[in-house]
């Protein structure tokens, strides 16, 4: 993918930051979005430079503000020969109840995982070569609906069906899918960790390393769109966590 840039919103740190090593090294020129990570982010960027050899950006963009997602929109385009592919990571995770959430919950969370994406979907998708790429990261539970995190779980399947919509609006020039990580960061304590992994089916927690390759194939299948790849141990199927 000589030449070629990718985007990769919240890509300094945990998922974010393997997905944009392995693109680089892919052949990949990067840009990386951060907020509050700059440290991470300044030695990510060298050190991919340095041990691949490609170009690597930063930008700080705040997801939750249009116009700081339009600037960082605009910085790939003024600073990219060819701008093939747009990797939709940032995220936020805090957990909200309908009733009693602060309206600023709902906002954010649209902001970073819906409305964001869709903003630089279209700007990506106004000058993107034939054969560009969209890849969402959305979350295993898209498929229940009882939550104690409402509005990020709303988001989240909002992007799902985004996802989908656009694979249609966008075809035949640009492949979009999602991906749906289930257990790969523990978010919760080690002690529950154990019990937490004996509801998955295949009773395992994942890796980040799986999520890359979820990545790799997304990238090589020229013929999947419209897809969220479910990389879960199959929790989705029996809601396990």
């Amino acid at each position: 993918m000589k030449n070629s840039t990718a985007l990769i919103t919240g890509g300094s740190k945990r998922i974010g930051r393997e997905i944009s090593i392995f693109l680089a090294s892919q052949g990949y020129d990067l840009v990386i979005s951060y907020n509050e990570s700059k440290n991470e982010a300044e030695k990510l960027s060298k050190e991919i430079v340095k041990k691949f050899g490609v170009k690597c950006e930063i930008f700080k963009a705040d997801l939750r503000y249009e116009k700081q997602t339009k600037e960082l929109a605009k910085f790939v385009r003024n600073n990219s020969a060819k701008w093939s592919l747009l990797v939709n990571n940032a995220s936020v995770f805090q957990k909200s109840k309908f009733l009693t959430a602060a309206e600023s919950e709902m906002s954010d969370n649209f902001n970073i995982h819906f409305f964001s994406p869709l903003i630089l979907a279209k700007e990506f998708a106004k000058n993107a070569p034939k054969n560009g790429q969209i890849i969402n990261l959305t979350d295993k539970n898209i498929t229940r609906y009882e939550t104690s995190y409402f509005y990020y779980l709303l988001s989240k399947k909002s992007l799902a069906e985004l996802t989908k919509m656009l694979s249609v609006e966008l075809a035949p020039k640009i492949r979009v899918n999602g991906i749906a990580p289930g257990f790969i960061l523990n978010p919760i304590d080690n002690s529950s960790a154990d019990n937490f992994v004996k509801k998955i089916p295949l009773q395992t927690k994942g890796e980040v390393e799986n999520i890359v390759q979820a990545v790799e194939f997304l990238l090589k299948n020229k013929f999947v769109t419209g897809q969220i790849l479910f990389v879960d141990g199959g929790a989705s199927l029996n809601h396990a966590g």
